[in-house]
């Protein structure tokens, strides 16, 4: 294994992270008698699943420009998802905060939801440029 393959390995990892806490949010909406503890266990790994994500990605344009010249960054759909994923996890953890109020608590579940679909198009897309 080469040093290239850490970022896809790490970016499947926190992939899988990411749909966990997505779902626990999901079923803590369906399942009113556990809610209370699924969304404690939703919120605890979200704050480490953002911060990952976070390093992953910076780990990925790292690994690019320093083993992979046989790619250019920015031009790729990859990264253009990637950017949509940082930008969509940062809305949701800005809008964490005011869960308090009906409007952000409306939203905050969709804008999850966008954030678990933008990470399956990051998937497929890295899939195709995977070394």
């Amino acid at each position: 294994m080469t040093l290239a393959h850490v970022h896809p390995i790490a970016g499947a990892l926190v992939i899988a992270l990411l749909v966990y806490v997505g779902s626990l949010g999901l079923r803590a909406r369906a399942d009113r008698r556990h809610a209370r503890d699924l969304l404690i266990r939703h919120v605890r790994l979200a704050r480490i699943m953002y911060p990952l994500m976070l390093v992953t990605w910076v780990f990925g344009l790292a690994s690019t420009w320093l083993w992979r010249p046989d790619l250019q960054v920015w031009p790729t759909t990859h990264f253009r998802f990637g950017v949509a994923l940082v930008a969509v996890l940062s809305l949701a953890a800005l809008t964490s905060r005011s869960m308090h109020r009906p409007t952000v608590r409306t939203i905050h579940p969709w804008i999850g939801a966008a954030a678990m679909l933008l990470a399956a198009a990051q998937v497929f897309f890295g899939l195709q440029i995977t070394p």
